[in-house]
């Protein structure tokens, strides 16, 4: 099989993602996926158990954040280093989020990862409502991360995906991007 699941979230995003990393890779392997990604909520505090399951389960293993934004409009990007150059990004990106806010918090802004995005693949995670997808970010996340950018698209299951999934598509084609399955 040559599908990936991108946007995974293990138990390390508290009250949103109920396995452990581990498991992921293992179930992976079991239905013989290609591979998974596994993208925690402003975290990548799974990646060493995750990295060492799946490396012995063969299955390959991305490893990167949900970035979760503080402004409530921006929507959710998961974020994959292409390099550890980027992983280092990517970590100083979700320091400076973290140094803002609280503990167990991080607040982060668009300019904040237009500022560290160098090296980043991005998937741009549409709300429920993709009506509501602010398609500026689209078109400032493109230009600044030129052919590193994809609009994610998923079933809700809520009785009208296919038209979802069509507006989505337009979404994609209007900010010149490419949709991505997850």
């Amino acid at each position: 099989m040559t599908y990936a699941e991108l946007a995974i979230t293990s138990n390390f995003s508290f009250l949103r993602g109920a396995s452990h990393p581990e498991e992921y890779a293992v179930q992976a392997a079991a239905l013989g996926l290609a591979g998974i990604g596994i993208a925690d909520r402003n975290s990548v505090a799974g990646v060493v158990r995750a990295h060492s399951i799946a490396k012995q389960h063969k299955v390959r293993l991305a490893v990167g954040a949900r970035l979760v934004f503080a402004d409530g409009s921006t929507p959710d990007i998961l974020a994959y280093p292409s390099d550890k150059h980027a992983w280092a990004r990517l970590a100083r990106l979700l320091s400076l989020g973290k140094q803002r806010a609280e503990k167990g918090e991080c607040y982060l802004g668009i300019a904040d990862l237009l500022d560290w995005q160098e090296g980043l693949n991005l998937i741009v995670m549409p709300p429920e409502d993709a009506r509501t997808l602010n398609i500026a970010v689209l078109h400032r996340l493109r230009g600044a991360a030129p052919g590193r950018v994809w609009l994610g698209a998923n079933h809700l299951y809520q009785g009208d995906d296919a038209r979802r999934l069509a507006r989505l598509d337009r979404l994609a084609k209007s900010a010149r991007l490419p949709l991505l399955a997850n």
